[in-house]
């Protein structure tokens, strides 16, 4: 019986002390406002490894191209590796093209009317790294000016793993010592029998 009530009393420290399996790690909320093409933005956060995702929304301001003779691309960049790249009519023409994605993502792309923008709501699964991790969101084309081509980023929102805050570490410990302590006094009761 003592046995049983130090093993539910250390389990319950240890899940109690574990992450929430997707916390949101990064929140963009407002529009960042018009970019120029080509351009990119970049935003670093703390995960543990493993599966996540972002989900963000590209504002295309007057004339951003899908796929046609003037072709702007945009990018998603993790950790120095390209991970998300298609080309979307916000107000410039062309088709909208996915070039690459992993299983799983999804893109809405809408023009407003020509020369009237757009926007595109996209969600891209995600592998991250344990500690420190880096979203480049881009933009590559030919250089027209703000005028013309500019685009920006509202609605992003990272999720994924969180690293544990320190207290989580602490009752993670606790938890730990309690089921070696539980562990090492049931192997005593069985020698002394």
């Amino acid at each position: 019986m003592k046995f049983t009530t130090f093993a539910i009393a250390a389990a319950a420290a240890l899940a109690l002390s574990m992450p929430a399996s997707a916390t949101t790690l990064l929140t963009i909320a407002g529009p960042t406002g018009p970019i120029a093409s080509p351009g990119s933005l970049g935003y670093n956060f703390a995960a543990t490894a493993g599966a996540g995702g972002a989900t963000f929304d590209i504002n295309g301001y007057i004339s951003l191209d899908g796929e046609n003779c003037c072709t702007d691309v945009f990018t998603l960049n993790l950790n120095g590796t390209d991970v998300f790249q298609g080309s979307f009519d916000l107000g410039g023409g062309g088709s909208n093209v996915v070039y690459f994605a992993p299983t799983g993502s999804t893109v809405t792309a809408t023009a407003f009317s020509f020369f009237g923008g757009g926007v595109a709501n996209v969600f891209v699964p995600l592998a991250f790294t344990s500690g420190v991790n880096t979203l480049t969101f881009s933009y590559s084309g030919s250089p027209q000016g703000l005028g013309d081509e500019a685009w920006g980023l509202s609605n992003v929102v990272v999720t994924g793993g969180a690293v544990p805050e320190p207290a989580s570490w602490a009752l993670m410990i606790v938890g730990f010592g309690m089921v070696g302590a539980a562990a090492r006094s049931r192997r005593r009761v069985a020698v002394a029998a």
